[in-house]
């Protein structure tokens, strides 16, 4: 089980940037916002679907066939990848000049433009997409200040989807003694459904963010986010009775959502097209080492105490509060050269 499911996260993690970098290729630049935010959506609506699924199948099919029906989609993504056109970069990279118009065809197809019967296309093969690029005098601030701000959201991200079931199957607000590590506590129909009201904040979040951002910009709305997610986690301190715990759990869902959909819109926003690609690169993977930070974090303190877990949360809001506050370059209506 741990090695499949060690070659399925390995797999999503590296579909998930490459799709996100695909998906802005693919957009035209009034569109990109939409882009980000319709990868980030499928993400979130695929968590809130399973959880709907787990409250309804779980008991019903056990959890092996539930696994076999939350990986139907899989086969029509197979489907997709199938018909998708190649990467126009990718293919002007290697030389395939006549594909890669084919690809731009495509795209230009799937945004309602009709482009020239007699364009071209011109491949810069000198181009330097290197991260020694990224990391330049131009781009360094943005790609390490987008780099920690991603790295502490998925810290909290990823570790709150571990936290969540943990902490409603343990009945943490009533319960007295330490919980017993590498207990097998099931989850119940109300843990379930509490799951699903919690991701139901994710999923408002991202509307938000994505409507906020479009009107107001991307580094106000993510200070403001950033500044309460600290007040959110705070709270989870104060364990006055499910209720509360679960309200607050969902502000947190919310919250995070928000700061992600907004440095998802920011990010391909930031760089210029020849380094693009490698800048979501470099960024999703610290976000990734986030993620491993975040669900190790959650192992290692949840049984010792579930406030632990809590306190590295808060840390991380904290620092990411700091980055965000420290960070200044609006990307709303900015047009980079060569975009």
């Amino acid at each position: 089980f741990l090695a499949a499911r060690f070659v399925v996260g390995a797999s999503v993690g590296i579909n998930f940037s490459t799709v996100i970098c695909f998906a802005v290729e693919c957009a035209k630049s009034s569109l990109r916002e939409f882009g980000c935010s319709i990868t980030i959506l499928a993400t979130i609506l695929g968590t809130l679907i399973v959880n709907i699924l787990a409250y309804y199948l779980l008991e019903r099919i056990g959890w092996r066939h539930f696994i076999l029906v939350s990986g139907v989609p899989a086969i029509p993504a197979l489907i997709l990848l199938m018909i998708l056109p190649e990467s126009p970069r990718f293919l002007c990279a290697t030389g395939q000049q006549e594909k890669a118009m084919k690809a731009v065809r495509f795209m230009a197809k799937v945004n309602c433009t009709k482009l020239p019967e007699d364009i071209r296309m011109v491949c810069f093969e000198k181009e330097d997409c290197s991260f020694r690029t990224v990391l330049n005098e131009g781009n360094r601030r943005a790609a390490i200040g987008l780099s920690l701000m991603y790295f502490c959201n998925i810290v909290i991200d990823f570790g709150v989807v571990l936290f969540l079931p943990l902490f409603f199957s343990s009945d943490v607000c009533n319960r007295s003694e330490q919980v017993e590590r590498d207990q097998c506590n099931t989850l119940n129909q109300d843990d379930l459904m509490n799951l699903v009201i919690a991701t139901t904040g994710g999923v408002v979040g991202l509307f938000g963010g994505f409507i906020i951002a479009k009107l107001f910009g991307r580094v106000i709305p993510m200070r403001v986010a950033s500044f309460f997610l600290i007040f959110s986690f705070i709270a989870l301190f104060f364990c006055m009775d499910e209720t509360f715990s679960l309200a607050t759990t969902s502000t947190v869902k919310f919250l995070e959502t928000f700061i992600n959909i907004c440095l998802w819109i920011m990010i391909p926003e930031s760089f210029p097209t020849n380094i693009r690609s490698t800048a979501t690169g470099f960024i999703n993977a610290w976000g990734k080492f986030g993620g491993v930070i975040g669900t190790t974090g959650v192992y290692l303190l949840f049984y010792i105490s579930p406030y632990a877990v809590v306190g590295l949360f808060l840390v991380s809001s904290i620092v990411g509060f700091i980055a965000i506050m420290t960070y200044n370059k609006e990307t709303k209506n900015v047009v980079l050269k060569d975009t």
